[in-house]
């Protein structure tokens, strides 16, 4: 006698190498999920909608923002520039002290530490204080913070923008330094939302960069000569030894060169090896537009398929 035994339907009738799954179940859960998404469709639509335009609006109405570069190359003061010049010929700029030639090198710094010195200067923060202070930079950096009509900041007095202020923000987001150092080339790029300024800016820097290390040049040297002029004087007064006269005229000579370099070099510190040029309108770095709608579909159809599966949801357990 066969007992009857009550047994589910099964979708898999017939098969034996995989599990059961009573049949109607089968992809309930994409199927219940495109039927909230069916019911709930105008709130979708709406958020996706939404997303988008948000999206949209962000990239069109943010202010567009460019990045101007600068190639420049340190100066190698090595030889101070003068290995195919016959220093000899300069002998009667230093009255019979002797012959000037075989110089090598500048008096006291290495081609190695001169780049670094223009590189931290480039860099530092008394550099930017002297032009932003120049420029009167700090009412553009903070254009929000500054009534442009009465000339003062719309802040309190202690809370006014300072130049510490300004310096973190421009190095932090305006502006970068970078140095290839297989080939020595080093990259000064302006990052701002007016083109012609950010490529003004980059030129005044490299210019301003170079104009302060000539002058710290020109007054070392003028130090070192005038403290030699003594010492070679008092040697001859004293009667001093042929080695001390002769070690005091080299290094006479050696500073003389530094003083002749510094006086006829413009690009002292830096070398530009290819200017900055004011870029097209299209070449914004932010925002990116395209960016910005591809994120906008995104995270829209994410928050529509999310607001109606959970709308669903909750309309399901009422």
């Amino acid at each position: 006698m066969t007992v009857g035994v009550d047994t589910p339907d099964l979708a898999w009738a017939g098969r034996t190498d995989t599990a059961w799954v009573p049949r109607g179940q089968q992809g309930d859960g994409l199927g219940l999920f495109l039927g909230r998404l069916r019911r709930h469709w105008f709130l979708a639509a709406f958020l996706f909608l939404t997303s988008v335009g948000a999206s949209a609006a962000a990239a069109f109405l943010l202010p567009s923002y460019w990045r101007i570069e600068v190639l420049v190359m340190p100066v190698s003061k090595s030889g101070a520039g003068f290995g195919n010049l016959d220093l000899g010929s300069a002998s009667g700029l230093l009255g019979g002290l002797g012959g000037l030639g075989g110089v090598a090198g500048l008096l006291g710094k290495s081609s190695s530490s001169n780049e670094d010195e223009a590189m931290a200067v480039l860099g530092s923060r008394e550099l930017f204080d002297t032009y932003a202070t120049q420029q009167d930079l700090l009412p553009i950096l903070f254009a929000s913070k500054w009534d442009a009509a009465a000339r003062r900041w719309k802040v309190p007095a202690d809370e006014a923008p300072t130049l510490r202020r300004g310096f973190k923000l421009f190095n932090r987001s305006i502006r970068d330094i970078t140095l290839d150092r297989r080939s020595g080339i080093v990259t000064l790029a302006i990052t701002w939302k007016d083109r012609d300024l950010a490529v003004r800016w980059a030129r005044d820097l490299i210019a301003l960069t170079n104009a302060q290390l000539r002058d710290r040049a020109l007054a070392d040297a003028n130090r070192n000569l005038a403290y030699l002029r003594t010492a070679m004087a008092n040697a001859q007064k004293e009667g001093n030894s042929n080695a001390l006269n002769a070690a005091l005229v080299s290094a006479y000579e050696r500073t003389l060169q530094n003083y002749m370099y510094a006086t006829g070099q413009v690009e002292f510190a830096f070398r530009i090896i290819d200017p900055p040029t004011v870029p097209d309108v299209r070449e914004r770095v932010w925002p990116n537009r395209p960016l910005f709608l591809a994120l906008g579909v995104i995270l829209g159809a994410l928050l529509a398929a999310g607001a109606a599966h959970l709308r669903g949801r909750v309309v399901e357990r009422r």
